[in-house]
């Protein structure tokens, strides 16, 4: 028979007053007869989509991904996508519409309005958003409600998040500045005054040290299960540690950026926004590994997001005259030129790819006779369905995860502009907090989405 799992507080009973500094690094250990926490990730990118290349496929009674979501081919039996939504509540009740109307939108079900009428194309929503309502509900039992994490968001009225009307919540670009919001004793690498910064940066590992000593002496009185656990822990956070202070990527060990000797990476650096997000994405899923948070967002840019894929070849550092977009932006404007949409098609495959890194992170878990991935649901959203047009209809929603089993995955689902409130009071129902309106009541009325829930 294997040794009894022991829960957080019996552990650090057992490690005494040292134990104490284990407590973000060790992961919750259930109770034989509880089940796993349910968790729930925000993915965020901009622009609309291409509709003919991102637009799966059920053939058979069986999943077939576009060209777009081909990445994500591996987590097949594991997505739920939705096609065909609207945002009805800014088409019809929105005092404009847009990227902005769209972003303040998609997570509240909400309708917007002009906060600045010296500006008048920003909008701010007028309603909570669902991660925020979630963390309300949700997150109490950890450390940190919800965690906002950015990859270059520079307009503070275009974020995804909000606790009320008109209130905003930031994200936090730097995975330096989020490190230490998750882990104490954590240099940050922009410290000013280097001789500081190497003495937290000793602290931190004094720390680490100190947490694997301790995990040393529980492993005799742990189940395989729990130890394998609990190594691996220790593991990530020393190698998120390591590409903090390096630059060398996480998951492969490969250098993403050639930096100089102790210089930290420059979170504004447009070529460095595929290493910046695989930081933030490796961060979450600690955060989540060591019961953290349960509620994240991940924010690819703000609405109308200008970053340029300059790592999927040079072409896209061009700027096109007389558009007064720039970058990503610019380039959603041109759908209708053939070589701009084999390129937009590039671009929104690799947020596709990005995807697929956090669910592998996810999936590398163990977790209640699965993975952290099987009881979270990963959503993967966008304020538009068409950049070209600024469309709000056929919003491209996809649902990672099975959260907790709730989901029924492995299918498309089509609702051709029934409002996208009806997937919000979907994932509240997922999640365990159901309720028969989000947003505008209006657009609740026909309850959550048929076929979407066991």
């Amino acid at each position: 028979m294997s040794p009894k799992r022991l829960s957080r507080r019996q552990i650090l009973q057992t490690l005494g007053v040292g134990g104490a500094s284990l407590l973000p690094f060790v992961p919750v250990l259930e109770a034989q007869a509880a089940p796993p926490p349910k968790r729930i990730i925000f993915f965020f990118t901009s622009n609309g989509t291409i509709q003919d290349a991102w637009t799966p496929k059920m053939v058979s009674g069986r999943l077939e991904l576009s060209p777009i979501l081909a990445p994500l081919e591996k987590f097949k039996s594991k997505l739920l996508v939705v096609e065909g939504l609207a945002h009805r509540v800014v088409l019809e009740k929105g005092e404009r519409s847009g990227h902005f109307a769209g972003m303040s939108a998609a997570l509240t079900g909400a309708s917007n309005k002009v906060t600045d009428r010296s500006n008048p194309s920003l909008s701010l929503s007028t309603g909570i958003s669902l991660d925020q309502h979630l963390a309300a509900q949700l997150g109490r039992a950890t450390k940190l409600p919800s965690i906002e994490c950015g990859v270059q968001v520079v307009r503070v009225f275009a974020t995804l998040s909000y606790r009320g009307p008109y209130q905003t919540v930031r994200p936090e670009n730097s995975p330096y500045a989020m490190f230490d919001r998750l882990f104490q004793h954590v240099p940050d690498p922009t410290a000013q005054d280097d001789a500081a910064a190497r003495e937290r940066l000793a602290d931190r590992k004094r720390v680490l040290d100190a947490a694997s000593k301790d995990l040393d002496a529980l492993r005799g009185r742990l189940g395989d299960s729990d130890r394998v656990k609990m190594e691996g822990h220790i593991a990530a956070i020393r190698a998120i540690e390591h590409s903090l202070t390096t630059g060398v990527g996480v998951a492969s060990g490969r250098a993403c950026r050639k930096l100089e000797l102790g210089a930290p990476m420059d979170i504004w650096e447009n070529d460095n926004i595929p290493a910046i997000a695989k930081l933030q994405m490796d961060l979450i899923a600690m955060a989540f590994a060591c019961d953290l948070t349960r509620i994240a967002t991940l924010q690819f840019g703000s609405a109308a997001a200008t970053h340029r894929f300059t790592w999927l070849g040079p072409e896209f550092a061009k700027e096109y005259a007389g558009d007064p977009a720039r970058g990503f932006h610019a380039l959603a404007h041109r759908e209708s030129y053939p070589a701009s949409k084999a390129m937009l098609i590039r671009a929104h495959t690799w947020y596709a790819q990005q995807l697929a890194y956090l669910l592998e992170r996810l999936e590398a878990i163990p977790e209640g006779g699965g993975s952290v991935l099987d009881h979270t649901a990963v959503v993967w959203c966008n304020e538009l369905g068409t950049g070209s047009t600024h469309s709000h209809e056929h919003l491209p929603w996809v649902i990672a995860g099975g959260a907790g089993g709730s989901l029924k995955t492995g299918q498309l689902l089509s609702f051709p502009r029934e409002p996208h409130n009806r997937l919000l009071l979907t994932l509240c129902a997922a999640m365990g907090v159901p309720t028969d309106v989000f947003g505008d009541a209006a657009y609740c009325t026909r309850g959550v989405l048929s076929g979407a829930l066991r």
